[in-house]
This record gives structure tokens, C-alpha cells and sequence, in this order.
């Protein structure tokens, strides 16, 4: 009598929606860490944090004391019924607190921990000229950050080599990465199965230096 196997269930995929949506964030986020104060008219003045920053938007983190505040239906957030807010931060720009208020939208919430549940908000509207203080502080962030990346990469390296030179655990090297590939400042490829990085006009020096090689090796055989 022949014995049927038995075939174990199958796992269930989880849907990470704190991972699908930061990998649609259309730009460099900047980590920031510090206090951010939102608003809701007539019904709540909550701190968070602000976890990072981008030009379109802000990570927010908090306990679920806090989130069932800010969306007490829990319920996914859609278009609609999207909570809109008032975003008051501050950022250090050149030694001085610089203060932004903006009128934004939550666009999605995700727990990432035991307590700890991501809100992401969209800007909407600053108020007066706050937004030249998140681009400032922005461009400040990154522009020293891309300038030690590119210094390294005359030569190919992988991410964890960049990183190791870096030695900044603040530093979001996949967003600076994709950033200088998008402004064609370094290109990538795959090597051994492992992916590395190299500066642009480093790579086409490398590339026309093996063709002179090859041409050499050729007019010997001749």
C-alpha cells in the first residue's frame, strides 16, 4: 500500500507595507531624529518623530497611544480618507534651528515594532517660505555625502565596502547610490554575483584601457 506524502502548507507572504512604500519615494530622504509637532484642528496637538525627511515628504514615528490619535480607524488609508495635518519642525541649517510648518497629508501607517508605528506624510502646502529650509537642509545633507561617495569610487566597490569607508550610520547610501546613477555620475553592474559600483569616467577609462589590452594582445598574434 503505498503511503501518500504529506505536503506541508504553504507559507503565507507577508506584505511589508513600511518596505513598499519607502521604495516608492521618489527622492533622497535625509535622516533627521528629532521632535515634530502635529496639528489636527480642534482635536489634537501630538508630538512625533521626525525619523527622515525628503523633499515631498517626512517619515513620522510614534507608539499606538499616539497613531490611534492621529487615524483611530486603523483602517487602510486611501485617497480619501487620508488625515490632513499641520507639520511644525524645525531644522538645523549652517548652527541655526530653522522652524518649518506645512500643511500635509498621512498616506500610509504601518506598525515597524512592538509600539513603534510608522505614519509617511505628504506635503501640501508650506507656510510662508518654510520650504527653502527643507531644501536647504536637504541639499546640505547630501551634497557631502555624494562627494565622499564619488571620491571612493575610482576604483569598483560594493555597497558594504562604501559603507565601511563611510563610516557614518546615518549616511542612506541605496538612496545616495540611486541618486548618482540617475545624475549618470557612476553606473553599476554585477560581478561574481555581487553588485559594485564605480564613478562613471572611471569605469570608461578602465573599459578603454582593457580595449588597448585586447588590441595589443591581437596585433602580437599577428
Amino acid at each position: 500500500m503505498s503511503r501518500e506524502k504529506k505536503t506541508s502548507p504553504k507559507k503565507k507572504k507577508i506584505i511589508n507595507l513600511y518596505d513598499m512604500y519607502e521604495e516608492k519615494r521618489d527622492y533622497p530622504r535625509v535622516s533627521v531624529n528629532s521632535i515634530a509637532v502635529v496639528h489636527k484642528k480642534d482635536k489634537y496637538d501630538v508630538n512625533l518623530i521626525l525619523y527622515d525627511i525628503s523633499p515631498d515628504g517626512v517619515q513620522l514615528r510614534c507608539n499606538r497611544k499616539t497613531a490611534y490619535l492621529i487615524h483611530p480607524t486603523g483602517k487602510f488609508i486611501t485617497e480619501k480618507t487620508a488625515p490632513e495635518i499641520i507639520l511644525k519642525f524645525a531644522l538645523p541649517i549652517d548652527g541655526k534651528k530653522k522652524d518649518v510648518i506645512v500643511q500635509s497629508k498621512i498616506f500610509y501607517f504601518t506598525l515597524i515594532d512592538t509600539d513603534v508605528v510608522a505614519f509617511g506624510a505628504r506635503f501640501k502646502k508650506f507656510e510662508k517660505f518654510t520650504q527653502r529650509h527643507v531644501d536647504e537642509f536637504i541639499r546640505q545633507s547630501i551634497i557631502p555625502v555624494e562627494t565622499k561617495v564619488l571620491d571612493i569610487l575610482h576604483t569598483p566597490h560594493t555597497d558594504e565596502d562604501i559603507l565601511d569607508k563611510l563610516d557614518d550610520p546615518d549616511v542612506n547610501l541605496g538612496d545616495t547610490l540611486n541618486l548618482l546613477r540617475r545624475k549618470k555620475a557612476i553606473v553599476s553592474y554585477e560581478h561574481d554575483n555581487t553588485r559594485k559600483f564605480i564613478k562613471l569616467e572611471s569605469a570608461i577609462a578602465s573599459i578603454f584601457e582593457r580595449l588597448d589590452k585586447i588590441e595589443k594582445r591581437l596585433d602580437k598574434k599577428d
